[in-house]
């Protein structure tokens, strides 16, 4: 069995109400869908975090088994919050706990089951890139000013 499991919407139904996938997919607005940019957000949020301590997986798509459960719930608040979903009192008050596990975890205080395949500690996630465009290089430093 494998220790990273990758998200997908299946994971979010089980573990919120019906209503919010099914909202997001008739609601959501935009060129791509709205469910999986929020899985693939909530992925690269608990990677970042896992990154400080531990060895990620290879593949970029997955998450430790043992943070499924808190990657689908980071999933399912942005979720809610994009398509303006009204959130109880429980899931807010979940989402903070959800948010200290977080940096619990990049803390590098909570270390998760080994990679299934070894990508290295902090690979590039892929993504756009971007050019700063009128950038001022630093012209002085504290070395440069010492004893001035």
């Amino acid at each position: 069995m494998s220790n990273w499991t990758s998200i997908t919407a299946d994971n979010l139904k089980s573990w919120t109400r019906g209503e919010v996938i099914d909202a997001a997919t008739t609601v959501g607005t935009g060129s791509g869908n709205v469910v999986e940019e929020c899985i693939a957000a909530a992925v690269s949020r608990v990677r970042r975090a896992v990154a400080t301590g531990n060895t990620l997986d290879a593949d970029t798509t997955k998450v430790p088994n043992s943070l499924v459960d808190l990657t689908c719930r980071i999933a399912i608040y942005a979720l809610m919050r994009r398509i303006r979903f009204p959130m109880t009192d429980d899931e807010k008050s979940g989402e903070r706990g959800d948010q200290s596990d977080l940096n619990r975890i990049a803390d590098d205080e909570v270390k998760v089951e080994l990679a299934d395949t070894p990508g290295g500690s902090a690979e590039m996630q892929k993504g756009n890139i971007v050019q700063t465009v009128g950038h001022v290089r630093q012209q002085t430093s504290r070395e440069k000013l010492r004893g001035l």
